[in-house]
This record gives structure tokens, sequence and C-alpha cells, in this order.
């Protein structure tokens, strides 16, 4: 009687095993996300002035000097989550120090702002698009004491900014 109330209570037992759970790893290969996120990322367009001239140019991110005037022009395609981190990510400036001027451009919000860079003495004004989780940034930066005599030519490059996609025709 005894064995057979231990193998009943050992049929029971069998039913408390935890069940093995199937799971999916969300961690993708650095190397292949950033490639799949840069082929579907636009690419920035603009006009940019005679004499600048390609300083630097990675994964993204170009900038451009013009050597006389002392404009510099960067361009970036980056990934941000929210509004905060992308105007951090380009100004190095909390949001709530920055007055943000909120528009349009290509049916996507735009974001156009400025400010002082106390570290190279320069003024930078930046035009902000995003697109879900992709930031476009086109920051002009002028010397300080040139910042006026230089304002005509900032807001020529910045009115050409614009979007593209190669269709590969």
């Amino acid at each position: 009687m005894k064995i057979m109330m231990l193998c009943a209570l050992l049929a029971l037992l069998c039913g408390c095993a935890s069940p093995v759970w199937e799971t999916v790893s969300d961690d993708v290969p650095q190397e292949e996300a950033i490639a799949v996120w840069q082929e579907e990322a636009y690419t920035i367009t603009l006009g940019l002035p005679q004499e600048a001239v390609l300083q630097e140019a990675d994964a993204g991110r170009s900038r451009y000097r013009v050597a006389e005037t002392g404009l510099e022009i960067m361009t970036e395609v980056f990934l941000s989550s929210d509004l905060h981190s992308a105007l951090r990510h380009v100004s190095g400036q909390d949001a709530d120090s920055l007055t943000v001027l909120e528009t349009t451009r290509f049916s996507l919000p735009e974001y156009q702002f400025a400010w002082y860079e106390a570290e190279t003495g320069q003024l930078c004004r930046a035009d902000l698009v995003m697109d879900g989780m992709t930031c476009y940034a086109v920051v002009c930066a002028t010397p300080e004491d040139a910042g006026d005599s230089l304002l005509g030519e900032v807001r020529a490059v910045l009115a050409t900014f614009g979007l593209s996609r190669d269709e590969g025709v």
C-alpha cells in the first residue's frame, strides 16, 4: 500500500516541472543593424558655398569648412529615441536651455535652434528633421565675430537642406 501511494505521489509530481520556455534574443549584431538602418535612411542634400572644402567624412557625418570666412557646415544622420536626446546630440546642450522653433519640412517635423559654443567661440545654428527615430541634422557654425556678416550665407545653406533617396534607377 505504501508503495502504491508513493507511486501515485510521484506520478502527480511529474507535472510540477517548470515548462521549457523558448526565447528569442533581441541582441542584433551592431554591424547588421547599422547596415540595415543606413540602407533605409535618406541622404542629406545641401547647397554648399563654392569655397567649402570637405574636412571630414565618415558613416553618416560630414564636415565642410570655408577657409576664408571660418564658416563650418556639418551634416549628420543618426538615430535618436526622442527630441531631447537628439537636441543634446546635435548641440551638446540640454533641451531646456535651447529655444526651439518647431516647423515641418518634407511633411516631417523640423526643429530649428541656435546656441553659442563657448569652447570654440562659435555661433551655431541647426536644422533637425526627425523621421521616426532617424534624425537628419545640418549645423552651421560661424566665428563669434563674423556671425552677422555670415548670416546670409548660413540662411542660404539651410534653405537648400533636402533629403533624397537613391531608388537604384
